[in-house]
């Protein structure tokens, strides 16, 4: 019986901790946000890594227009799920809020990366990787003045900026139209659901497919500027690369985006 009670009371002290995880606990500096845990050193090895994704969006995109958000570092769980809530996934915020479920109230633009940042095994590649994708949001926030674009189209965009490679016809789901809502995108490539990398690869590869079938990058670049005043449905058409029903859906590794 007082084994059980020890168990019980030690169970009780580890769901306290995740649940106590608050604002005290993140650190600021300037525009870098730390979950306290990380030490001097780690928090070193992050921050050049924020400058070089500014530098990666800008030579993508040919100049950056966005601003500089906060950027936010989980080394924890429990940071991560303050922040982002249940789906604890790598995310940007374009406007002052809470990002679904998450305790965390964001007062201008932020990007997080979630537990990833404290994972040793994580390389400086995979983090400039992610944070290049996240920026590529607040890039086309930027350029649209706030225009609302399919959620496909903004998460291919954004793979396509990273520099996420794919298999040719990665597909995981037969039509990408039914992912135009942001709550519906997420939805689908939850974490752990199984359909995250091929569908992340599937909108890269279409947007990909229509620059190449519109001359080329400058193409997005234009309907981005045209945004504010047209319709996206009017300036892109409907989806040039083929649709078909999925089976075993196909892609390479992909994390935490």
């Amino acid at each position: 019986m007082k084994r059980l009670a020890f168990s019980l009371a030690l169970l009780a002290a580890g769901t306290a901790g995740a649940s106590d995880f608050g604002s005290d606990d993140l650190v600021r500096q300037g525009r870098y946000v730390f979950d306290k845990a990380f030490t001097p050193a780690e928090q070193d090895r992050l921050k050049p890594l924020v400058p070089a994704a500014l530098d990666n969006i800008a030579a993508f995109y040919g100049e950056r227009k966005g601003g500089i958000p906060d950027f936010f570092f989980c080394k924890s769980v429990e940071c991560a799920r303050f922040l982002a809530g249940a789906e604890w996934r790598s995310f940007t915020v374009v406007r002052p809020g809470y990002y679904y479920d998450g305790k965390y109230y964001f007062e201008r633009a932020g990007i997080v990366i979630n537990s990833m940042a404290g994972r040793p095994t994580t390389s400086d590649e995979k983090l400039l990787a992610v944070l290049a994708h996240e920026l590529s949001h607040v890039e086309v926030h930027a350029r649209t003045g706030g225009r609302l674009v399919p959620a496909w189209f903004n998460e291919g965009l954004a793979s396509a900026a990273e520099g996420h490679g794919c298999k040719p016809g990665s597909q995981g789901i037969d039509d990408l139209n039914k992912l135009a809502a942001t709550h519906d995108w997420h939805q689908y490539t939850r974490p752990g659901g199984g359909k995250l990398n091929a569908t992340y690869c599937q909108a890269n590869l279409e947007v990909q497919a229509w620059a190449a079938q519109h001359g080329g990058f400058a193409a997005i670049v234009d309907l981005l500027a045209k945004l504010p005043k047209k319709e996206f449905s009017s300036l892109y058409g409907g989806l040039v690369t083929q649709q078909a029903p999925v089976t075993n859906p196909v892609g390479v590794e992909k994390n935490d985006s």
